[in-house]
């Protein structure tokens, strides 16, 4: 059986994104979540700034407090409400864009400025999700499941992937050749 070589760069890149997964892990479940309100603000903020862009077109929406979860509800409608809580926040998303790009080659000066950039964008792909789905939620609510489970999960993790192809290609030193 071959030995693992460890300057090949792939490999490089699986076991430092792998080690670095398995210790955000750990951080997470251990200290992040049972002893801060993190999750818990992440949840509130998307639900404001939804709330904020909703308003922009003047939809009417308020929000409410349910134990861990935030809802935002739109007035009109059928007003069940969108829930957001731990698993639709995006934070599990910005732990794995970032370790992505912390793993991958280039400079670390442009990745102090990179990750914070990629960070915001993929919050603000959420709030456009969260405010897609308020509004089938309250007038083609048969839609919700799907839309959720697919149109804007596929719509999040493009964005993700985009930014991933933009650093490997600008900054992570990858050329096409061809």
């Amino acid at each position: 059986m071959e030995k693992l070589n460890l300057k090949n760069p792939v490999v490089k890149f699986l076991l430092t994104a792998g080690g670095l997964y398995i210790l955000w892990l750990i951080i997470y479940y251990l200290l992040i979540k049972p002893y801060t309100n993190w999750d818990y603000y992440l949840n509130l903020n998307i639900v404001w700034l939804t709330h904020e862009f909703m308003s922009w077109f003047g939809m009417l929406t308020y929000i409410d407090i349910e134990s861990d979860m935030v809802v935002l509800i739109m007035e009109g409608g059928n007003d069940m409400g969108l829930k957001i809580g731990d698993q639709c926040n995006g934070f599990k998303l910005f732990s794995i864009f970032s370790i992505f790009i912390i793993a991958f080659p280039g400079s670390w000066k442009k990745k102090l400025w990179y990750i914070p950039l990629g960070l915001i964008l993929i919050h603000f792909a959420n709030v456009f999700r969260a405010a897609c789905l308020v509004y089938i939620n309250n007038y083609y609510p048969r839609y919700l499941d799907f839309n959720h489970l697919y149109t804007f999960t596929i719509f999040v993790y493009s964005i993700i992937f985009l930014l991933w192809y933009i650093w490997a290609k600008k900054h992570g030193g990858i050329n096409a050749k061809g």
